[in-house]
């Protein structure tokens, strides 16, 4: 099958890996695949993540799509402009590609294909990949909707209005992940970094934001400065912000802070990972660690409790809560031995509700409907 991902622009974030990854399946299994888009803008990480993308067989076709982060008047009218600009040069690759399936993953674009299904007749497929997304004139509704989460598939029924039978659920997943080093090798690598070697480590990947908790979560550890206890934090973004942060709550000894990089290796040398997100869709990090048998430790948000058994593979607590947070570091810091049971647990998890295979098997099921 010819596949068409329509995305507004592709940022160093889960959705951005979620679309590389259903591409790189799709691909091995035969199909081509487009993304049509702005592409990665100018930060360094999404560039990576880019060219990685095109060595896997991806074929892009750049776009004139608007990237504006400062939302304004001014902007809002700027943005109207490149997205009506962009019309007639989409519309041309799509009936140049002439695809089997289009699949929105940005529900600001569902406008072009919905021009091209008017022309055509041609169903397409939206994604969305975060609840809240406001309805305006250019998110049409599609034949069919993807839910990555149980919150969203109610979101997108009430808000979206549409019919049940148009929404499939299929949670995010990921590929499993072959960990075969040492014990001594690990130890190997947290000197290479620093880091202390009898400290229950716990890691935080993804992006350094507001939106991330990041301050939740070095506020967390400044409770817990008597606590045998060491904080990763792997990613990029608002790095002063967050050495303010670390300076202010006097934690500079807890920390250990990585530029952004393949987080496999950061995984290996943490014991347990936090997301303190205020706000996800159906985040990948989670999974990814679930899969190096590392428990998680979730804000209880949107996907936390699908991610999530408590006490069996990790912990939720309530969001933006920093002493709550604090209370669950420290009963894993005294109680170090629960660790293996909830590292295997977690593993299972991923492994029986979380897979990539099964992510592109329910899609691919989907777009046969689309045919």
């Amino acid at each position: 099958m010819k596949i068409v991902f329509l995305a507004r622009y592709l940022p160093a974030e889960g959705s951005t890996t979620h679309i590389y990854s259903v591409a790189k399946n799709l691909i091995e299994r035969g199909n081509e695949v487009y993304i049509l888009t702005r592409g990665p803008g100018d930060d360094l990480s999404a560039i990576k993540l880019f060219e990685k993308a095109k060595k896997s067989g991806v074929r892009f076709v750049k776009l004139p799509f608007p990237l504006y982060t400062t939302i304004n008047l001014v902007s809002k009218i700027k943005q109207l402009f490149f997205y009506i600009y962009a019309t007639p040069f989409t519309l041309y690759q799509l009936f140049k590609i002439k695809p089997d399936v289009i699949h929105s993953h940005y529900a600001v674009t569902t406008y072009l294909a919905a021009i091209y299904r008017s022309l055509t007749g041609k169903k397409f497929i939206v994604t969305h990949h975060i609840t809240g997304i406001p309805k305006h004139f250019l998110n049409r509704k599609a034949d069919y909707a993807i839910a990555i989460s149980r919150e969203l598939q109610d979101f997108l029924i009430t808000s979206y209005n549409y019919d049940p039978r148009q929404v499939k659920l299929i949670f995010n997943g990921v590929r499993p992940s072959e960990d075969n080093m040492e014990d001594s090798d690990v130890s190997t690598l947290k000197k290479q970094y620093n880091i202390p070697l009898n400290k229950i480590v716990f890691g935080v990947v993804g992006s350094v934001s507001h939106r991330k908790g990041v301050d939740v979560i070095v506020e967390a550890f400044s409770k817990c400065k008597h606590l045998n206890v060491h904080l990763i934090i792997l990613g990029d973004g608002e790095i002063e912000w967050l050495h303010q942060l670390i300076n202010e709550n006097q934690i500079n000894d807890l920390v250990t802070l990585i530029p952004f990089r393949d987080p496999k290796d950061i995984y290996r040398m943490m014991d347990v990972l936090i997301l303190a997100s205020r706000r996800e869709g159906f985040p990948l990090v989670p999974l990814e660690a679930m899969m190096m048998k590392k428990p998680v430790i979730r804000s209880n948000i949107q996907g936390a409790e699908d991610q999530i058994i408590v006490g069996k593979n990790g912990y939720l607590f309530e969001s933006e809560n920093h002493l709550d947070l604090a209370k669950v570091i420290e009963n894993i810091a005294l109680n170090p031995k629960v660790l293996n049971e909830l590292g295997e647990n977690a593993y299972q998890h991923a492994i029986n509700n979380f897979s990539e295979d099964t992510m592109i098997d329910e899609m691919l099921e989907l777009y046969q409907r689309t045919l």
